[in-house]
């Protein structure tokens, strides 16, 4: 089913006065603005953790910013490969045990530079397969995290 969409954008494409090189360079954007959010993913990320390190009040804020930046290269992979429905057969693995935000999110910081070495050879699948598990464990941080803030709301 996913090579009948991809095959009824080419049409349209090429209806459209697109060429092959088109498409191509079409392509080739994508790459770029995969590799940016991933960029910026990983400056959000150290922000994350300068912040978990001196006790700033803006960890939320940071790990927001950073999932949101997973969440839209997450986005462009999935229009890059229209035809690969590829995450419905992955399962979402977190980390073992219990353990402390920074480790969590160093975790995350690896597993994003993965990401972005990977898209960056060409290994598309791989690449996307990384920042999966990687938004992963960040919602398991920001899940801890929103709960932790609620106990100590309602303590006071």
């Amino acid at each position: 089913m996913g090579k009948v969409r991809v095959e009824r954008a080419k049409e349209f494409i090429c209806q459209d006065g697109k060429s092959e090189a088109s498409a191509k360079v079409e392509e080739l954007a994508y790459g770029e603005k995969i590799a940016k959010a991933l960029i910026s993913c990983e400056a959000y990320l150290d922000k994350s953790i300068a912040a978990l390190k001196s006790a700033c009040e803006e960890l939320d804020s940071w790990t927001w910013h950073a999932a949101a930046e997973l969440e839209y290269a997450l986005f462009l992979f999935s229009l890059r490969n229209a035809d690969e429905d590829v995450t419905l057969k992955w399962r979402a693995e977190s980390p073992e045990g219990s353990r402390s935000p920074a480790e969590l999110l160093n975790t995350v910081q690896n597993l994003v530079v993965h990401s972005r070495e990977s898209a960056a050879s060409g290994s598309w699948l791989q690449a996307r397969k990384y920042a999966y598990a990687a938004r992963n464990v960040l919602l398991r941080i920001q899940r801890e995290y929103a709960r932790k803030k609620m106990g100590s709301s309602v303590k006071k």
